[in-house]
This record gives structure tokens, sequence and C-alpha cells, in this order.
């Protein structure tokens, strides 16, 4: 006995018919006349008859009808495998159009790069740049050209290790079938910023500077870390400034700290470029990040200072 298929609307021409009536006090309460003589009755009965019809092809669609949709959607030359059933095909056909083959936004230039290598552990689209040729000092737009910055993996035990050229050129492979003719790909390794961290840390009573000490730079590194940083630790974000404040909260919620200040009245981060350095009236307020840059952990220098016990 072979399985009915479902019926996905079961609405008749009366049904659709009472249905729009029901629906006329709501949208033109001025109409009240509900005869057939009436123009508007009989565009409702016209197209409650259309429905039906519809209806009636909707609930009829048959493995002819699919198959030819996934040839449409496949090509031409596509023929169902005897060994799959329908219901395998369409879902295969499905997540073939989930696949991107073709870049065209940021995301999609993003997603192939990890896809061209597991070597990759991050990568960022910059649209309208041309990083491997600019004065980094004077960055320019460039119509028609994306810059991608990839951030490799460190060599492990499931990883070889792999150059940087090397890398570059297999991404630059892998991306080159699959953008658009007039866009100009370039790929370079990330612009790294050292930032690094001066601050005296407030020790409550009874803990002492031993046991926290490598805790709090370990965390200050990791923190600022373009692999392990940021405040979701999946890498500092490109382009994100380093603002104080947040590495003020960073290690004051650390076990055994009371609080923390500034080490002899002396900046609290240090950046190499001063042009970097972001001041609210006067004071340090951030280090200012570029969107193709990424932040790496400097000389961490914090001073460990234990409460003053009453005589």
């Amino acid at each position: 006995m072979p399985i009915e298929l479902p019926n996905l609307d079961d609405r008749t021409y009366d049904d659709l018919v009472q249905e729009a009536l029901s629906l006329i006090p709501s949208y033109a309460p001025d109409w009240t006349n509900y005869n057939p003589s009436d123009p508007g009755i009989t565009l409702i009965e016209l197209f409650a008859y259309l429905s039906e019809m519809l209806i009636y092809r909707l609930n009829r669609v048959t493995d002819t009808n699919q198959y030819a949709f996934l040839k449409l959607l496949n090509g031409p030359d596509w023929q169902p495998s005897p060994q799959k059933t329908l219901n395998e095909e369409i879902r295969e056909t499905v997540l073939k159009l989930r696949k991107s083959e073709r870049a065209v936004t940021c995301q999609d230039f993003e997603n192939l790069t990890l896809a061209a290598s597991p070597q990759i552990a991050r990568v960022r689209c910059i649209p309208r740049r041309n990083l491997v040729s600019e004065n980094p000092l004077q960055p320019e737009e460039r119509p028609g050209q994306i810059s991608i910055v990839i951030v490799p993996h460190p060599p492990g035990e499931t990883l070889k290790p792999v150059s940087m050229e090397d890398l570059i050129k297999t991404v630059i492979k892998y991306l080159e079938p699959r953008r658009l003719l007039t866009t100009k790909v370039n790929v370079v390794a990330p612009r790294y910023v050292e930032v690094g961290v001066r601050m005296t840390l407030h020790l409550k009573r009874d803990v002492k500077e031993a046991d926290v000490r490598d805790k709090a730079i370990a965390t200050a590194r990791k923190f600022l870390h373009p692999l392990t940083g940021g405040a979701e630790s999946l890498g500092w974000p490109f382009g994100r400034h380093v603002y104080v404040s947040e590495i003020y909260e960073l290690l004051d919620k650390l076990k055994g700290i009371d609080f923390v200040t500034p080490t002899n009245d002396q900046e609290e981060l240090t950046v190499s470029n001063s042009n970097r350095i972001l001041r609210d009236k006067g004071k340090l307020v951030a280090i200012k990040i570029q969107p193709e840059e990424l932040v790496t952990p400097g000389n961490i220098e914090l001073k460990f200072e234990s409460p003053i016990k009453p005589k």
C-alpha cells in the first residue's frame, strides 16, 4: 500500500470565502454589503477559487517534480544516483547550496581563507586596502582591492611548522579562482603592536607576593595575546584599542589583590610609538590600534606592595 502524501493545506473554497468575509470588518468597516451582487464579494469569490486551485496543486507535488527542481539547482548534467533516495538527494543539494564557493563579501573571504589551510588560526578582511605595498604610516583607500590578514597557529603535535611565506602562497592560490574578476586580493601577516603594562598591585593581608606574582604576570600576558587575549579569550580583536581601565579591572579581580594603582605616577601602559597614545585631559586612556593590527604583550612590570601592619 503506497504512503499517502500529507495534506499541506486542507482549506476549501467555502473556508477561504468565510475567512475573507471575517476580515472585512477589521480592514474595511464601511463595507457592509456582503451580497453576491457586490463587486467586492465577486472578487473575494474569484480569489478563493484561484486559491483553491493552487492548494490542490500544492498537495500534489510528485517525485518527478522534485527531481526536476533538483536538476535546475544542480545543473543540466546532474543525474540522480540509484543508490540514494529522494530525501538524501534533497539534503545533499541543500548542503551544497549552503557552501560558499565565491568570495564577494568580507565574511566570504574570511570563511574561505580559514578553509584554505588548517594552519590558519585567525583571519581578518580589510576592504579597499593594499597592505602589501602601502606605507603603514600613511594608509590609503584602494578601490577594488582586498587585504587578508592571516594569523597562523603555533606549531604543535598535530601541526607541523610552516613558513609565513608558504602559508600566504597557499591562501592566494586557494582564493584566486574564487574571487571576483574585478577584485585584487592581497594576503599579509598581521602587524603587531607591543603593549607593556606598568602597575602596582596592593596585596590583601596575609597574602604573599610569591603567591600571586606569576599568576598576575601570566594573566596580563594572556589578555594581550593575539591568540588567547581579549575578554572572551579568543584572541585580541583586530583593531581594538587597549584601554587602561580594562587592565585595572583585569588585575583587580585576581585572588589576593586588594586594589591596583599606577607605579610611581608613571603611565600604566607602554608602547614604542607615542603617537598611539590616546589621552583625556592629559591622562592616558588607551593605546590606539589600527584595523589591520593586533596586540602582543610587551614588558609586564608589576610591582607588589603588602599592607602596612599596625605596630
